[in-house]
């Protein structure tokens, strides 16, 4: 029990260490990286769910969601899956925690925007933004509060251990997309996008 908590207590310390270090330290050039480092487990997954008022959304309005590999998308439009591990993901003490992949969202009328290449860092979640294949560089399209997170962090579930609970609002930016996309002022900044549900394992 005393090496769980050890364990617990020093992966919960990484996580703040990192998202802490990601916003106070420049952000280095495409080719330079900072102190970059395995990421948290070798394996997991996480679900990325929509909140009913989301789901109820994109199906009212039309909205298909889809997974930019190695992200996947839910039935019924419920939301995300992904698998995490340190084969896919990895820390770069500067630019965050980094996710390959990421949504796609396409509107009845054919208006798209994708967001993959996903980093989290303390004030929020960032990606490499296309709009109708257009390129709009990295935006931060969520925002959270890791307060929020912190309580259920290393809640055991699913076979490993991690949060159950971190909700992602809708930056102003990705709110104004969102609504751009789907022809009508459908969400506001600050609301509920997804929650996170992550968990970490030590073997497949």
């Amino acid at each position: 029990m005393r090496i769980l908590r050890a364990f617990v207590g020093g992966i919960a310390g990484a996580i703040i260490l990192v998202l802490g270090l990601s916003l106070h330290a420049p952000v280095p050039t495409a080719q330079a990286e900072c102190l970059r480092m395995p990421y948290f487990t070798p394996f997991g997954y996480a679900n990325f769910d929509f909140p009913p008022r989301i789901v109820a959304l994109m199906n009212d309005n039309e909205i298909a969601v889809e997974g930019i590999t190695p992200f996947e998308a839910k039935p019924a439009k419920t939301g995300l899956y992904l698998p995490i591990g340190s084969h896919t993901n990895y820390i770069d003490a500067c630019q965050g925690v980094y996710y390959p992949g990421g949504p796609r969202l396409i509107s009845k009328t054919g208006n798209s925007v994708a967001v993959e290449n996903i980093w989290l860092r303390m004030d929020g979640a960032y990606g490499a933004v296309t709009i109708n294949g257009v390129p709009q560089g990295e935006r931060m399209v969520a925002t959270y509060n890791v307060g929020e997170m912190m309580p259920t962090l290393m809640t055991p579930h699913g076979g490993g251990i991690g949060p159950t609970y971190w909700p992602f609002r809708f930056s102003p930016y990705f709110a104004q997309v969102f609504n751009d996309t789907a022809g009508a002022n459908l969400v506001q900044p600050g609301e509920v996008f997804a929650n996170l549900d992550a968990v970490g394992k030590f073997a497949p």
